[in-house]
């Protein structure tokens, strides 16, 4: 694909990085021109946004090596595990935990706050996965479908499966999480799931996931084609459903 968008001289601009840093950025600035309309300052805003990237990027860091810490360890010299690769789990695990201690910090309500703020996580995830898409990470199991695409052979797609045609599988996530944003947007303007869209967004999330990591190829098999997260799945849906069923303005 398009690894890297912009080389001058020393200068290399990443494809995928670009691409994750106007997944923070263009949300950011469509939030910014509703706070006022919400009643939250910019500066709250702002200071926010910087600590959930932080979060998120931490945690989905520390999520990746630990799930793929044997490969590591088999060669902890190598960098190149410890350079790519974020888990979106821990990110956002990371993300809320730093959002929360925050927004509690600053007095503020985290239901409310995560109301406003929820419909854009699913717009950074589908301008996100484009940079999943030119990097050739994230991608999906060989397929005979007209649409598979065939990925470099220097791209971790590549590396795994050669020449073969694979689903798009960075794509259909984008188109998810694009449609996701558009309906979550509404729901929120219409005050529907009053201050639980949060954990409304995480549930239909974790369904949305589970069904994609059947065309998912760089996901960790337990049995066929059961993953580590279709074996997790029913505890984190549980956990989600009670979160959402619990949570109230405070």
């Amino acid at each position: 694909m398009y690894p890297q968008l912009l080389k001058i001289g020393p200068l290399v601009i990443y494809t995928y990085g670009f691409f994750i840093l106007l997944a923070f950025v263009i949300p950011y600035l469509l939030a910014r021109k509703e706070v006022k309309t919400w009643g939250i300052s910019e500066e709250f805003l702002t200071n926010l946004w910087i600590l959930l990237l932080l979060g998120g990027l931490g945690g989905g860091k520390l999520l990746y090596i630990f799930l793929h810490l044997p490969s590591i360890l088999k060669n902890p010299l190598s960098g190149g595990n410890l350079r790519g690769g974020f888990a979106y789990l821990g990110g956002f695990a990371g993300a809320f935990l730093a959002g929360a201690i925050y927004i509690r910090i600053r007095k503020e309500s985290l239901p409310r706050v995560s109301y406003i703020l929820t419909p854009y996580i699913p717009l950074g995830q589908a301008i996100g996965r484009w940079g999943c898409f030119f990097n050739g990470c994230c991608y999906g199991r060989p397929t005979l479908l007209p649409w598979g695409m065939v990925f470099p052979l220097n791209s971790p797609a590549g590396y795994h499966y050669g020449a073969l045609p694979l689903h798009p599988a960075q794509l259909y996530a984008s188109l998810f999480n694009l449609v996701f944003f558009l309906f979550l947007w509404h729901l929120r303007n219409k005050g529907r799931h009053k201050y639980r869209l949060l954990p409304f967004y995480f549930l239909i999330y974790l369904l949305f996931r589970g069904a994609l990591e059947f065309v998912r190829g760089d996901v960790i098999p337990v049995i066929n084609n059961i993953t580590l997260l279709h074996v997790t799945l029913p505890f984190l849906l549980t956990f989600t459903f009670i979160w959402w069923k619990k949570w109230k303005m405070d």
